[in-house]
C-alpha cells in the first residue's frame, strides 16, 4: 500500500512560513518556536551552505529550550535574523526592480537577492543577476577579477575588469613573507623546472609525486610536529578531502560558525549531523559533545576550527577544544591555512603560540598565503589515517598531483621559514601589521581581531563599504572589501593583507588614506542619496 507523497516545500516557502511562525509568537512563544523549528529543519542543504550566516541549528533547537528562554530569543535575537531571512522569502524577479544601471540598484541588492532565480531554464535565469554585475562594474564597485599587471609586492600595479590601471599600496595579496620574490624561492622553481618539467604526471596515488614531494612532507611534518603528511593539490581540497575522507553519514560534525567553506561544504557532504557552535566558544562545544554522547556512543565525532580565522582575525583556545575532544572521544581539525609560517615561534603559528605542536589529532593548511603557491596538506601522528585519507579522499585520489615547480617553492619556503631570517621576516611583517593597525586605531577606525597578517577594517553597511572601495582603488590603496556570502549583511569589511615587504610608513599612509576614503564616501551618499552613516 502507497501512500499520498509527501510535497516537499521550496526554501522560500519554508522561509516565509518560518517567519509567520515567528511573527506569531507574542501569542503563543511555545507554539511558534515548535512551528520555527519544523520550518528550520526543512530548509534544503543548498540554502544551509550558502546561507551561513543564519543560525539554522539554533532555529532548528528552539522547540527544545524553556519557555522563558524562548520568549527572550524571539525578543532579542530574532530580530536581527527575520532581517536577513527577508531576502530569502520573494524570489529575486519579485523582490527586486528590472535590471538597472542606476547607481542606487548596484549599491542596494546583495548578492543573496539573486540566490533563488525563478524560471525553468537554468542558463537564461541568471540574466538578473549579470545585470546587477554590470551595474556594479559600470558604477565601479565590483570588487571582484581584478588583474595584476607584474609580479604583486608592498605595491602593485593591477587593473579593474574595465581595463582601469591603478598603481597602489598592495594589501590585496596574502604573500604574507613576500616569499614571491624571493630568489631563492625563484630559483628553486627555475631547478625544479629544469629537473622535472611543468606538469605533475598524474593523480599522487600513481606517479603523480616527485622526490621533492617526500621531502616537503618531511619539512611540513616537522613544522607541525606531525610526521604523517598529505599533499592536496589546492587548501580547498585539502579542508574538503581531510572532512570527507574520515566522516561518514552517521558520524558528528561540531564546527566553528565561521569556519572556512572548504570545511562547512565538506561537512555538509559528509553528513546531516552538523552543529555550528558559537564562535571560539569552548563551552558550547563542550555542551554539544555531551549531548550527542549521551545518546550516541558509538559513531564518530569531528570538532572543526580555523587556527587563525580570515574574516575576523582572531583564534581559538586549541589546547581546550583538544582536551574537551579527548574527554568525549572526538577527533579535532585545526586548519593552520592563514598562521602556519606567518604567525608564532619559528613560524610554527597558532599551534606553537600554544605549545600545540604534534598535540592536535588533525592539521590541515594551504600553501597559497604563506608559502607563494597554491596547494595544501593534512597532517597527523597516525600511518594509519594518512593512508586512509590517500585512499578516501576523492579530492586527493582524483586529482592531479602538485605540480613539480610548486612543489618545490614550497619546500624552499618551508625551509626559509624556521630560519632566522624567516624571524626576520615575521619581524618585519608584525612592524608593519603594528603601524596599521595603530594609526587605523588612532582615527577610530575598528581594526578587529588581534595582531596577525590580517586586519580587518569594520565598515558594515555595503553601500558604505563599495563607494570607500571605488575611491581607494583611485587613491593608491588596493584592498580587498568582503561583503556577503564572506561576511552576514550589513558587517562588510576590508581585509587588508599585509606583507613582509610593506613599510611601516606606507602602512600608516594607507590608513589615513583609508580614512580620508571614508569620511568622503559618507558625504557622497549623504548628499546623493540622503543616507546617513
Amino acid at each position: 500500500m502507497t501512500g499520498t507523497p509527501v510535497r516537499e516545500r521550496e526554501d522560500g516557502e519554508v522561509v516565509a512560513s518560518l517567519i509567520a511562525a515567528a511573527d506569531a509568537a507574542g501569542t503563543d512563544p511555545v507554539t511558534a518556536a515548535k512551528a520555527v523549528a519544523a520550518a528550520a529543519r526543512e530548509v534544503s542543504d543548498m540554502l544551509r551552505n550558502w546561507a551561513t550566516h543564519i543560525p539554522w541549528e539554533d532555529l532548528e533547537e528552539l522547540d527544545a529550550r524553556a519557555e522563558d528562554e524562548v520568549v527572550r530569543f524571539f525578543g532579542e535575537d530574532f530580530p536581527a535574523i527575520r532581517a536577513d531571512l527577508e531576502p530569502m522569502w520573494e524570489p529575486a524577479t519579485t523582490s527586486a526592480p528590472a535590471i538597472d544601471p542606476d547607481e542606487d540598484y548596484a549599491l542596494d541588492k546583495n548578492a543573496y537577492d539573486f540566490f533563488r532565480p525563478v524560471g525553468t531554464n537554468l542558463l537564461d535565469r541568471t540574466e538578473e543577476f549579470h545585470g546587477w554585475v554590470e551595474a556594479r562594474r559600470r558604477t565601479e564597485t565590483w570588487q571582484y577579477s581584478r588583474l595584476l599587471e607584474a609580479a604583486p609586492g608592498g605595491v602593485a600595479t593591477i587593473t579593474n575588469d574595465l581595463s582601469k590601471p591603478a598603481r597602489g599600496i598592495n594589501f590585496n595579496s596574502q604573500d604574507y613573507l613576500s616569499f614571491n620574490a624571493h630568489p631563492e624561492v625563484r630559483e628553486a622553481a627555475v631547478r625544479a623546472m629544469r629537473d622535472f618539467g611543468p606538469h605533475s604526471a598524474g593523480s599522487p596515488m600513481v606517479l603523480g609525486n616527485t622526490r621533492i614531494s617526500d621531502e616537503l612532507e618531511a619539512a611540513l611534518g616537522a613544522l607541525v610536529g606531525l610526521e604523517h603528511v598529505t599533499l592536496f593539490s589546492n587548501g580547498w581540497s585539502a579542508g574538503f578531502g581531510a572532512v570527507t575522507g574520515l566522516v561518514r553519514q552517521e558520524d558528528h560534525v561540531l564546527i566553528d560558525r565561521l569556519a572556512h567553506s572548504c570545511l562547512q561544504t565538506g561537512a555538509r557532504a559528509a553528513t546531516r549531523n552538523i552543529t555550528r557552535y558559537t564562535h571560539l566558544d569552548v563551552e558550547a562545544v563542550r555542551g554539544h559533545l555531551a549531548r550527542i554522547r549521551a545518546t550516541d556512543t558509538h559513531n564518530g565525532i569531528m570538532v572543526i576550527t580555523d587556527g587563525l580565522f580570515s574574516v575576523d582575525a582572531d583564534w581559538p583556545d586549541v589546547a581546550a577544544l583538544q582536551e574537551v575532544c579527548h574527554a568525549h572521544d572526538a577527533t579535532l581539525l585545526v586548519d593552520v591555512a592563514h598562521d602556519l609560517g606567518s604567525m608564532g615561534p619559528g613560524g610554527t603559528g597558532v599551534l606553537g603560540m600554544q605549545d600545540m605542536l604534534g598535540k592536535v589529532d588533525l592539521v590541515m593548511g594551504a600553501f597559497s598565503k604563506t608559502f607563494a603557491s597554491n596547494g595544501g596538506f593534512v597532517a597527523t601522528k597516525s600511518p594509519a589515517v594518512k593512508q586512509y585519507v590517500k585512499m578516501f579522499a576523492a579530492s586527493h585520489f582524483f586529482s592531479n598531483a602538485l605540480s613539480p615547480m610548486q612543489t618545490a617553492v614550497v619546500l624552499k619556503a618551508a625551509q626559509i621559514i624556521r630560519t632566522d631570517e624567516g624571524d626576520a621576516l615575521r619581524g618585519r611583517l608584525f612592524s608593519a601589521i603594528h603601524a596599521l593597525r595603530d594609526e587605523l586605531t588612532t582615527r577610530g577606525l575598528t581594526c578587529m581581531g588581534s595582531p596577525s597578517p590580517i586586519v580587518p577594517v569594520l565598515i558594515g553597511n555595503e553601500k558604505l563599504a563599495r563607494t570607500v572601495n571605488r575611491l581607494l582603488f583611485d587613491r593608491g590603496v588596493l584592498a580587498f572589501m568582503v561583503e556577503f556570502p564572506v561576511t552576514p549583511t550589513g558587517a562588510s569589511r576590508f581585509r587588508l593583507q599585509v606583507q613582509a615587504a610593506h613599510e611601516p610608513e606606507q602602512a600608516r599612509e594607507a590608513a589615513r588614506i583609508i580614512d580620508g576614503a571614508l569620511r568622503d564616501a559618507r558625504e557622497y551618499l549623504s548628499s546623493a542619496f540622503g543616507n546617513s552613516f
